[in-house]
């Protein structure tokens, strides 16, 4: 057996063959049954042959065959076709004398008669004996590629092909083509265009005359058109699905055939033949067509063609599916195939069931109206049928001149040639589609058009299905010729359970299987019950649905809320419904095509979600209904006796009879997995579905609000989506330890549990005192004792008593429920299977903080718990993280402030419910404090910035904090009156050791107490001149003192008064002596010992706040107390929870974060080769400040700018910021060493790497300032410089007058100038020494000490290298030659400012290398920077110039150089030059130039090696 046999009945009992003459019955006319060695699967019936297709694609002939040589088969023993043997023939087709095959490849044979064409045979042979190849090409694509054919058809004269692509072909003669030319035969086949661009599911063909049944398109595509109208539809939300337009009546007037041009139609006489078979009819030419139109013309008496244009685009109008246009080669319509109609997201889900939403085109000619256009016109091109548009039509079949539709709901129309009553009622001809007269219930599920006669398949009473004929009958006496309407064939119970049918010219057939295991039995029942079922809702939807929703007193009747679940539930109806229609289509069709029947194809099998979610929904709307309490007097009211409802109908179980075909599903599927074993479990598993659902259905509406009956709070109760689980009426569930006379009810839904509190009185009834829902979402069910349970509710254990017998249902059904309401499938019943971590919302009720506050988020054994939002009635809101039912991490709060009618926002950490840890505050009041709080005050550092810059309260305060108040050093710096102090506090007070600057330069330095300056202080005025005395509150001098003058006098006696209004003193003058201005001889105070910096807070102990956070943050409770391992810990789990909780980080910092994640290899001694890593690491650390290296540096930055920046920018600070970075980067070392143990002390050598081999560059003196000041000072850099700058302003500006003056001199006068060795300066070139000033050039762009150093040190290689091919080789490099030469490079690098970059250089570069190669290049920079050079000029009036210039150089140079190798050497430098030059120019250009110049220099070194 072939795979294709184990999935259906054995071959004795599938595919029987039987045939039968048209006509009788009364009696058996002449049945024969046909029995092959293999079960046939498809027949077809020509005029006088047939074709049979068995299991295994074997094709066989019979009947009169006269393209071999009028050769005769009977149908008992059918010709084998040879030809074909192999090629698994999927499909056969027979015409009036010719066939056709398709190939499961898609290919297309061909034989029989070919005078038309109609064989594809090219060349023209009458007749074509054998299957012959038939390719079918698509032009339009390049290049051309074959075309894979699904379907065949076939007629008199011509064929019809259906490719995979839903495309149709034709080849043949005729205007039934519908192909856009005039010549014939048409000889290969070819694209119908007109049909291009559209989804055609089926084709037939007649004698002259051509059918297809084409999918609609979207409504979308015509609904366009009027978009006004739909817009006024979709604005109800009470519309049911979109139905279909009601068809207007065929208009009796004239209606032009498309591809006809009027205007060319000439006067004549029509001869039809009267065609009773295929034989009679000639073909029909294009001439033939237009004298058809004149004859309908003149015959209707049409006076104008204005009137048929204006008819034919109202009627065009009215039609739903617009035909479409040829296409041309290229290009494709923008309709695409396979297009879902209706809900989009329904038809997608479903796209491999049947479409309803079809219509039929018809072209060809219609001499007898079997074209169905309402006239006898021909049409060239497929037009389509607006009778048949919305009517569902799954099937069609054309006969020699009718045609025939089947629908969905078992419906029959027909029209075309009556002769012979095969339409089945009395109207002849019939040019419009009429239904067919019918009993009534009789449901037809096949058709199939003969000669002239028509063959019906229906449902019967029974199981078994029945066939009716109607056409043509034997000629016996007292008999009429033909029937009226369709007649049952008696003889059709003999055959079994038929499962197609076919009708010829000259015989009839009929496929049918024997009932194997009752499988095929069960599978026409469940056929046939879908086909009723869909009938059955179709009339419901028509006739109930429709008139309720279309009525405008529907939400006056129902009210809003029930109106919207009445048009709910509508539409789950009509989504049913039409799901219902489409399984019962596709049932069918799973029973026409015998070939392909495959069990695991049914589509309760491949579409079983389908069906369980259509369903499912369809129960949650008919018990939503309900649920709210819809009575049926308000139904029936609504709907009224005039829509033919009868008002006795018991309306809501009128909606819960679909449910009934659950159990007929859950037959076949249980009927099938008994016979077949290949799909057990996929049947039993969806059989299990649907019984379980029709349970859930019984049990949720057979009592849906059956325990708030008496309750006064049944309408806040009711609830569409709200079921009773289980209610405690009968005292199966109490409340333990409740009061005397008081009973307690508790009602579980499927959403909600309800306790319900009764008070009984003796002498008054039970009253209803209080009631409490708690969401399921938010329920925790607890066993305690063995008669026990607890609840957790709203993060407090409720206990419950139960019986011990109800004490297990009770548990079962609370775990079901809640599992049900988180979304589970509710099967869990053991105590604590629901999920403990849950997200859910509920509004907190009981007593305390949350009280009446409204939380959405997660939840953790009963308590908040995770990430949540909490907002109160009062408009305090908290969003953020939660832990065991307190506020515990990052959140962001807001607090209502009344008084400002304003709210206070904070952003930062949570512990135990109070605001601790690092956060933002935005006060009400303006107010912004940023830093670090406990316990719900500011404690530590922080900076809390007041008003803004247009009030006069503005002002900024950074420091420390203790207990909400200021403490311990900060800077504040007060905006509206121009001043800044820095220095220490006590409870919000300036009480210790400060300086204040102000915004005119004065600076003051001394000793605060109670936010007054008092006791000795100092005060510097911009112009450099000093007090030193008593102050007293606000700025005032009272007290002794000594003022000192900028020329070195000073004034020494008892002060009093302001400095800006003017100061008394009573006192001494001293005037200082002419050798000795800088050293005043003071008897009380002296000024070189009271200096800047005496009252002055020590750098170290500024700002320990901020790194004490920072040890806080690595979890050691002081500064180096702690544990490594915990401080790595508390790094990771830092980084981790920012990355969490930051979803907008951008992929750099996520991979940065990502980075730092890793603990980095810290126990391990350190050396060359890992000390670059942790370089990397700190570069990482620092540049985010999700790390607390990263926090730590940002903070300092802010603080340091914060410091000396605006009225903080005075020369008089330098010396504290140099500190200051110092100071910090003391600290820095400490926590980077902590951290890394490894790192050796300052000064200290990294030994080498033992694998690694020495490398002679390497400076193996590193330390943790190495590391640390290139990240600390670039962010330092520009307050920094600033106040370097400032501090020698005036001899800045003079160096730069005198760089300025000597640039303006070429290269070769200016070395010449300088004294540069005669064989350097006469070789060199102008824009000589050029990479050696760009290089120095470079010094301002360098923030680090080490950085501006190496470009020094690169300044003099390259100025070496570009001086060394200028010399002799004998020529010996000394200072006297080096000196001039850097001084002249220097000059032309013209560097701002170099004397404040020398002085950085100074303050901050590692002290190891300040005497050697670096320090020693720094020190001639220096020198040449404060060089004096005095320029005098004389001019006479003779246009003579004479120029005597003096430079004096003195040059002292000590230089001590210590190499850590067992070598000391120290060497001692005295260089004194003088130069002298006079130069005497004339008018006559002769230049007069004496130089003397006298070096003298002494070097002595002392070298001692061990």
């Amino acid at each position: 057996r072939s795979p294709v046999d184990e999935q259906g009945p054995s071959p004795a009992d599938r595919g029987l063959l039987h045939l039968w003459p048209p006509g009788g019955a009364t009696e058996q006319p002449g049945l024969e049954r046909v029995l092959l060695s293999r079960p046939v699967v498809q027949v077809a019936l020509g005029e006088y042959h047939g074709l049979l297709l068995t299991l295994g694609g074997l094709v066989y002939s019979f009947g009169e065959l006269s393209w071999r040589q009028g050769l005769s088969v009977p149908a008992a023993s059918p010709l084998l076709e040879i030809s074909l043997t192999g090629r698994t023939v999927v499909r056969v087709a027979a015409g009036g004398f010719h066939c056709g095959a398709l190939s499961e490849q898609g290919g297309l044979y061909m034989w029989g008669e070919n005078g038309a064409g109609q064989c594809g045979a090219a060349g023209g042979p009458v007749l074509v004996a054998e299957p012959c190849l038939v390719s079918v090409l698509d032009g339009e694509a390049v290049p051309p590629v074959a075309v894979r054919l699904v379907d065949l058809a076939c007629g008199r004269e011509h064929s019809l092909a259906l490719s995979a692509q839903n495309e149709v072909w034709a080849w043949g003669s005729g205007c039934q083509l519908g192909l856009v030319t005039s010549t014939f035969p048409v000889w290969r086949p070819k694209k119908v265009e007109h049909l291009a661009g559209r989804h055609v599911i089926q084709v037939a063909c007649g004698g002259y005359h051509s059918l297809a049944l084409v999918r609609s398109l979207p409504p979308h595509s015509y609904d366009t058109q009027n978009p006004s109208e739909q817009s006024g539809r979709g604005k109800s939300p009470l519309r049911l699905a979109p139905e279909r337009e009601e068809l207007d009546s065929v208009d009796d007037a004239h209606y032009c055939p498309l591809g006809v041009e009027l205007t060319e139609v000439t006067p004549g006489k029509v001869h039809r033949q009267a065609a009773s078979h295929f034989s009679t009819a000639p073909p029909l030419g294009v001439e033939e067509v237009q004298l058809c139109v004149q004859e309908a013309l003149q015959a209707r008496k049409s006076s104008s063609l204005t009137d048929i244009n204006q008819k034919e685009a109202a009627a065009a109008s009215r039609r739903r599916s617009l035909p479409g246009s040829p296409s041309s080669p290229g290009r494709r319509r923008p309709a695409g195939r396979g297009t879902s109609c209706g809900s989009r997201a329904a038809d997608e889900a479903a796209d491999e069931l049947p479409s309803l939403r079809t219509e039929v085109w018809s072209w060809g000619r219609g001499t007898e109206g079997q074209l169905g256009h309402g006239d006898q016109l021909a049409r060239l091109q497929p037009l389509c049928i607006k009778s048949l548009s919305g009517e569902e039509v799954i099937k069609v079949a054309a006969g020699c001149h009718h045609s025939l539709a089947l629908t969905a709901q078992c419906q029959v129309y027909s029209w075309g040639s009556n002769m012979c009553g095969q339409l089945g009622h009395v109207s002849s001809p019939v040019t419009v589609p009429q239904l067919t007269k019918l009993s009534e219930g009789l449901r037809v599920w096949d058709v199939s058009a003969g000669l002239s006669h028509s063959l019906l398949l229906a449902d019967g009473d029974c199981v078994q299905p029945i066939i009716f004929y109607c056409g043509q009958q034997r000629q016996q006496e007292a008999e009429p010729a033909y029937t009226v309407r369709p007649t049952l064939l008696p003889f059709c119970m003999e055959m079994g359970y038929v499962s197609s049918v076919c009708g010829g010219g000259q015989s009839c057939a009929a496929l049918a299987d024997q009932n194997v295991m009752g499988f095929v039995a069960a599978l026409h029942e469940l056929a046939s019950s879908e086909r009723q079922q869909f009938c059955w809702l179709s009339a419901v939807r028509r006739s109930v649905l429709q008139p309720a929703l279309s009525r405008d007193s529907v939400c006056a009747s129902l009210g809003q809320p029930c109106a919207r679940l009445l048009s709910s539930l509508s539409e789950s109806f009509v989504r049913l419904c039409v799901l219902i229609g489409r399984h019962s289509v596709s049932l069918s069709s799973f029973l026409w095509d015998a070939r392909r029947r495959d069990v695991t194809s049914l589509p309760l099998l491949t579409h079983a979600d389908l069906f369980l979610d259509a369903y499912r929904q369809y129960c949650s709307s008919v018990g939503n209904l309900q649920a709210v309490g819809v009575q049926q007097a308000s139904l029936s009211q609504l709907l009224g006796d005039s829509d033919g409802v009868v008002a006795d109908v018991d309306l809501v179980q009128l909606f819960y009879r679909p449910l009934q075909q659950l159990h007929q599903y859950s037959r076949l599927l249980l009927k099938l997995a008994t016979c077949y074993d290949v799909s057990v479990s996929v049947c039993l598993s969806v059989c299990l579905c649907l019984l379980k659902l029709k349970q859930q259905n019984e049990v949720f509406c057979v009592c849906v609000c059956v325990c708030v009956c008496v309750c006064a709070c049944q309408e806040v109760l009711r609830l569409p989506e709200r079921r009773v689980v289980c209610e405690s009426s009968d005292r199966s569930l109490t409340l333990q330890n409740a009061g005397r006379f008081s009973n307690h009810w508790f009602i579980l839904f499927n959403d909600a549990l309800v306790h319900t509190q009764i008070r009984i009185s003796p002498s008054v009834s039970p009253q209803f005192s209080s009631h409490h829902v708690y969401p399921l979402s938010c329920l925790w069910v607890k066993p305690v004792t063995e008669n026990s349970s607890g609840l957790w509710v709203e993060m407090c254990l409720m206990s419950l008593f139960s019986l011990s017998v109800c004490q297990n249902k009770w548990l079962r059904s609370l775990n079901q429920a809640v599992d049900q309401s988180l979304g589970g499938a509710g099967q869990g019943s053991s105590p604590g299977a629901t999920a403990v971590t849950r997200t859910a919302s509920y509004t907190f009720t009981a007593e305390g903080r949350f009280k009446d506050a409204q939380y959405t988020g997660g939840w953790l054994a009963g308590r908040v718990h995770g990430r949540g939002t909490m907002k109160w009635p009062d408009g305090r809101s908290y969003s953020g993280n939660f832990k065991n039912g307190l506020e515990d991490g990052y959140a962001e709060c807001v607090m209502p402030n009344k008084l400002l009618s304003k709210s206070d926002c904070y952003q930062g950490q949570w512990r135990d419910g109070k605001i601790h840890g690092f956060g933002t505050f935005r006060y009400a009041s303006g107010e912004v404090y940023e830093g670090c709080f406990h316990d719900g005050q500011r404690h530590g550092y922080g900076m809390l910035s007041s008003g803004r810059l247009t009030r006069t309260s503005s002002s900024v305060f950074i420091g420390q904090w203790v207990h909400d108040r200021k403490t311990g050093y900060g800077v504040y710096d007060d905006i509206t009156r121009g001043e800044k102090y820095m220095g220490l506090w006590q409870d919000d007070q300036r009480q210790g050791n400060a300086v204040v600057v102000t915004q005119f330069g004065l600076y003051y330095e001394g000793t605060f107490r109670d936010n007054r300056m008092t006791g000795p202080g100092l005060l510097l005025a911009d112009d450099d001149t000093v007090f030193h005395g008593e102050f007293c509150e606000d700025w005032s001098v009272s007290g002794k003192g000594v003022l000192s003058l900028v020329n070195g006098d000073w004034l020494e006696g008892v002060f009093t008064g302001e400095w800006a209004a003017g100061l008394k003193v009573v006192g001494i003058f001293t005037k200082a002596a002419p050798c000795e201005p800088e050293t005043p001889k003071i008897k009380t105070f002296s000024v070189k010992a009271t200096g800047p910096g005496r009252y002055v807070v020590p750098a170290a102990q500024r700002w320990l706040c901020v790194f004490d956070e920072c040890w806080t943050r690595l979890g050691c409770d002081a500064a180096g107390r702690g544990d490594r391992s915990t401080a790595w810990d508390n790094i990771a789990v830092t980084i981790t929870t920012a990355r969490r909780h930051s979803p907008n980080l951008s992929r750099s910092q996520s991979k940065l974060l990502e980075s730092l994640e890793l603990i980095p290899q810290q126990q391990q001694p350190l050396s060359t080769a890992n000390y670059e890593s942790v370089r990397r690491y700190l570069t990482k650390a620092c540049e985010t400040p999700l790390h607390p290296l990263g926090w730590l540096l940002e903070t300092l930055v802010t603080a340091y700018r914060m410091t000396y920046v605006g009225v903080g920018s005075n020369r008089r600070l330098l010396r504290q910021a140099v500190q200051e970075i110092q100071a910090a980067l003391t600290h820095l070392c400490s926590i980077v060493r902590f951290l890394f143990p490894g790192l050796p002390e300052e000064g200290g050598v990294i030994p080498d790497h033992p694998a690694s081999p020495p490398a002679d560059t390497c400076d193996p003196e590193q330390g943790c300032s190495s590391l640390l000041l290139p990240l600390l000072l670039p962010r330092l850099y520009p307050p920094l410089f600033t106040l370097y700058c400032l501090q020698e302003e005036q001899k800045e500006a003079d160096y730069w007058q005198r760089v300025l003056r000597l640039n303006r001199q070429p290269d070769q006068s200016l070395l010449s100038f300088l004294g540069v060795h005669e064989s350097i300066g006469s070789s060199s070139r102008d824009a000589c020494f050029a990479s050696a000033v760009e290089t120095l050039q470079q010094i301002s762009t360098a923030f680090t000490p080490a950085d501006k150093l190496l470009l020094i040190q690169r300044t003099f290689e390259e100025l070496t290298q570009e001086v060394k091919p200028l010399l002799d080789s004998h020529f010996l490099w000394c200072m006297d030659d080096l000196f001039p030469l850097f001084l002249y490079v220097v000059l032309r690098a013209r560097i701002r400012n170099l004397g404040a970059e020398v002085s950085l250089i100074e303050d901050l570069m590692d002290p190891n290398i300040q005497h050697g190669e670096l320090g020693l290049m720094l020190t001639t920079l220096k020198v040449h920077t404060y060089t004096h050079t005095h320029t005098h000029t004389h001019t006479q009036t003779q246009t003579q110039t004479h120029t005597h210039a003096h430079t004096h150089k003195h040059t002292h140079t000590h230089t001590h150089t210590h190499t850590h190798k067992h070598r000391h050497t120290h060497k001692h430098t005295h260089t004194h030059t003088h130069k002298h030059t006079h130069t005497h120019t004339n008018t006559d250009t002769r230049t007069h130039r004496h130089t003397h110049t006298h070096t003298h220099t002494q070097t002595h070194t002392h070298t001692h090696t061990c």
